[in-house]
């Protein structure tokens, strides 16, 4: 999925003194393999360690089980398009992955490869426009952080060029400025239809919902994580900033950690913190999400404290698994992308129902035509009010002139 700096184009906090963006959550972020932590002999009284697979599999359960209803129905299912201009044989790869989870589940999936990335554009209006996409996902990086006339990057600018109806990463401006605002309807006042969330932002939500210490259900939405207190180390536009925002909105306080600033994250407002260091962040936190994307940089166990929830989203490990895991009631995530493909599946599903499926062209259609019939006819298209006009109009003159 797009980012923000660098190879992968993030704004995350790369080690003590760089930044950039990769994750091991994104089909196109750029994948990179790294030697496994011999897992401890014994855990800590309490710890645990969360097979991602097992949170993902519910949904994919449920995407497969909408898939076959449409077949019941004689509907094709929805068509997801990847557009890879890429020669990076691990960003192919990543799309490859894609289509075997998509043809795994039953969703259609083709595979656009653009030689040169001048043509990207082209490809991507053309998606846009054909009515046989459901959904468009384009491989990140292509152009990185070159300038744009058009914005502060072409990859930038591609990402807000995604149709919101197509947008399955939810990356483009529609949705990014519904998130930060907490409008969960693109469709007011009729809120039928809600949005679609980041990809890997989301994966984390649904992640951090499966553990009964995290979110608290029985509140009312918006206060499922009343009390709680998160801190973020990566602050890009892909993972770090939607995810901040969204535990924020469901209540929490969230520590936002970058290169060279910390953020709070409360009530809809952005608070610069001043004094907070990380280990202060993390320290007071029962929830920890990192997404450092380089092998040097590990979070200091030390500053984990019990019962916290570590989730890593980076390509590396930004923690010492067999160290946190010594710590009593810490539960770990080492991995996140099994539930970002889940959700990359299901954001594409809500986008066929939303705007796709003929059931719902149909409604449009017929609304859009009632919202015409319901139009007050200007004056001038009703001969009795044209007529009463021309006759007010014509006993005036005729008293004007005989007062003259």
């Amino acid at each position: 999925m797009p980012n923000k700096t660098e190879t992968t184009n993030n704004e995350s906090i790369k080690s003590p003194t760089t930044m950039s963006e990769e994750t091991n959550t994104t089909p196109s972020a750029k994948p990179t393999i790294t030697a496994p932590t011999p897992a401890p002999t014994t855990l800590a009284p309490g710890a645990q360690k969360i097979d991602a697979g097992n949170v993902a599999q519910p949904f994919r359960n449920e995407i497969r089980a909408q898939i076959a209803k449409l077949k019941a129905q004689s509907i094709e299912p929805p068509l997801l398009v990847g557009l890879l201009a890429n020669s990076d044989p691990a960003a192919k790869k990543y799309a490859e992955w894609t289509g075997r989870a998509c043809t795994a589940d039953g969703i259609r999936y083709e595979l656009r490869e653009i030689g040169d990335p001048i043509d990207v554009e082209a490809a991507l209006r053309e998606a846009n426009d054909d009515p046989r996409v459901h959904g468009i996902i384009v491989y990140y990086p292509i152009f990185g952080q070159v300038e744009s006339f058009s914005g502060e990057s072409q990859d930038d600018y591609l990402r807000d060029s995604v149709s919101y109806k197509c947008d399955v990463e939810g990356l483009c401006h529609e949705y990014r400025s519904n998130l930060y605002r907490n409008v969960r309807y693109v469709d007011y006042p009729s809120n039928t239809k809600k949005c679609v969330l980041p990809c890997t932002a989301l994966s984390v939500v649904k992640i951090l919902e499966s553990i009964d210490k995290c979110y608290d259900k029985s509140k009312p939405i918006g206060r499922h994580m009343e009390g709680k207190t998160v801190t973020i180390i990566n602050r890009s536009e892909i993972v770090g900033r939607p995810l901040a925002a969204m535990l924020a909105n469901d209540g929490a306080d969230v520590y936002s950690i970058d290169i060279d600033s910390i953020y709070l994250f409360r009530g809809g407002r952005l608070h610069k913190c001043e004094g907070e260091t990380p280990e202060s962040c993390v320290r007071k936190s029962s929830i920890v999400v990192t997404g450092v994307p380089t092998k040097s940089y590990r979070l200091p166990s030390a500053w984990i404290q019990e019962n916290t929830t570590v989730v890593n989203v980076a390509s590396f490990k930004n923690v010492n698994e067999t160290e946190i895991l010594q710590i009593p009631g810490v539960t770990y995530v080492p991995m996140v992308g099994k539930v970002t493909v889940a959700m990359l599946e299901r954001n594409l599903m809500r986008l066929f129902y939303n705007f796709h499926h003929p059931d719902r062209q149909y409604e449009d259609r017929y609304k859009a035509a009632l919202e015409e019939v319901q139009k007050p006819a200007p004056w001038y298209g009703n001969p009795v009010q044209v007529y009463t006009a021309l006759a007010a109009t014509a006993i005036l003159a005729m008293m004007l002139t005989r007062s003259k």
